[in-house]
């Protein structure tokens, strides 16, 4: 998987366009999962500075604010940068990549957020580099919220022109078929982007069972993201020097820590330095 190619996909113009209507005051949590993280973190980050990474346009902006006054956005796309300051102008925010902090002192946040599976942009070897450095610009004690695909969830091995996803049993309805073909007629430039994206995907496919990367349907099958599993996650942070306070699914259940496999779309990691 090529870094590279996510942050040009992101940083285009189309793609920055559907994030900007998800964001501005009447923000929203995406999943239950997140909400329940960012509750958790709230409790015991009031006040501390708080870094909020791959920002977009700013879904998670307001909901951020809620907790501290003290807040800096970044993302690696400029043009999401750019989306950002148009709706917050008189907020920080800066093109940096996760990967590399440089510019920011160690120990300088109370709260790192890394919201709808960003992380997943970057390589598997790469989630490495990205763990130690939140690990380095958190204080004593501070908090990491992050979200992540599950490998065994429905968002992988996702095809154009599926009427369910996988790991979700396909039951008959019309009106589902109607509308998956409205869908399709309505924006035919969609469905060919879709179709070329995913079938130039399907040679670099990885699977190795406890991880993989993979063509997401977002953005017409464009973003080449990683997938997780829970046993793949908690290596992860744990390896980072992180301790894990919980797991959440995407519906908000917590994943208990003695659960080996799950079938979430995806999990938010609520995490202590």
């Amino acid at each position: 998987m090529s870094t590279d190619h996510n942050r040009d996909v992101f940083d285009s113009e189309r793609v920055a366009a559907a994030y900007v209507e998800y964001a501005g005051p009447t923000d929203g949590f995406l999943d239950r999962g997140e909400a329940a993280a960012l509750v958790a973190a709230a409790s015991v980050a009031r006040g501390t500075p708080i870094l909020d990474v791959g920002v977009g346009s700013g879904r998670t902006t307001a909901l951020l604010r809620l907790i501290s006054d003290r807040y800096v956005a970044i993302d690696y796309a400029p043009t999401m940068v750019d989306a950002f300051r148009r709706n917050f102008p008189d907020l920080q925010a800066h093109v940096a990549d996760a990967r590399n902090l440089a510019d920011f002192a160690d120990g300088e946040f109370g709260l790192i957020v890394f919201s709808n599976n960003g992380i997943d942009t970057v390589t598997h070897d790469e989630r490495v580099r990205v763990l130690a450095e939140f690990h380095r610009v958190l204080g004593e004690s501070g908090i990491l919220v992050f979200s992540t695909l599950n490998r065994n969830g429905p968002s992988f091995g996702e095809k154009p022109f599926q009427l369910s996803r996988p790991t979700q049993r396909f039951t008959f309805s019309l009106a589902r078929i109607v509308t998956a073909v409205g869908r399709r007629l309505l924006d035919p430039a969609g469905v060919v982007r879709s179709v070329a994206n995913w079938w130039s995907a399907r040679s670099r496919v990885v699977d190795r069972g406890t991880w993989a990367v993979a063509p997401l349907a977002a953005h017409d099958f464009a973003p080449f993201m990683h997938f997780t599993t829970v046993a793949d996650v908690r290596r992860l942070v744990t390896d980072a020097g992180f301790t894990i306070s919980e797991i959440f699914a995407d519906d908000g259940s917590i994943v208990a820590p003695d659960v080996l496999a799950s079938s979430a779309d995806n999990f938010t990691v609520f995490a202590r330095k």
